[in-house]
């Protein structure tokens, strides 16, 4: 049975303005949460949305999961060209840090590109509570978890959230009809 729940949109206008505030408060009651997504896309046009669905997923955690959330991808492709090994390299360093210092890692959208199976192996490693939201992933995450010598106890399925599943949040939540 369908829990009922009622579904607001919360992409407004200035959403992508609204994220960038969690940056300057200091909430030290928000879990970290580092958001594992993919980047690489067949066209310029594709990896540019896919910097955008990673900020989203940043947006939702921080709005409706109470989330301190990153997502280094979302932003670093401006600075450092993911075309070029050395700046590729230190992009993937700098995100494998930030995630270290955080408590619990979401795997979102429906696939798992190879920059995010380094990011699962790395989680595993250090035995972070990893989150996955789509349930065709959540058996593939444990999976390299499991291939990594981690405890594949640390992986949650969340049925709850499940925008966090869709390989575009923004376009389903405008278009969302409202559930009661």
């Amino acid at each position: 049975m369908r829990k009922e729940f009622s579904m607001e949109n919360i992409y407004h206008d200035y959403w992508e303005q609204e994220l960038m505030y969690q940056f300057v408060t200091d909430d030290r009651c928000r879990k970290k949460a580092y958001i594992c997504s993919p980047l690489s896309a067949e066209t310029k046009e594709d990896t540019v949305t896919n910097m955008r669905m990673a900020r989203a997923y940043m947006y939702y955690a921080y709005k409706k999961m109470n989330l301190s959330a990153r997502a280094p991808h979302g932003y670093l492709p401006m600075l450092l060209c993911d075309n070029v090994p050395s700046e590729r390299a230190l992009a993937l360093r700098f995100g494998l840090e930030l995630m270290e210092k955080g408590d619990v890692l979401l795997v979102c959208g429906t696939r798992i590109s190879n920059g995010m199976r380094g990011e699962i192996a790395r989680a595993a490693a250090l035995r972070l509570q990893i989150i996955v939201f789509d349930e065709g992933l959540y058996l593939e995450v444990q999976k390299l978890v499991t291939q990594n010598n981690g405890d594949k106890k640390t992986v949650k399925l969340d049925r709850e959230n499940f925008p966090m599943s869709f390989s575009n949040p923004i376009s389903y939540l405008e278009n969302a009809a409202m559930f009661k």
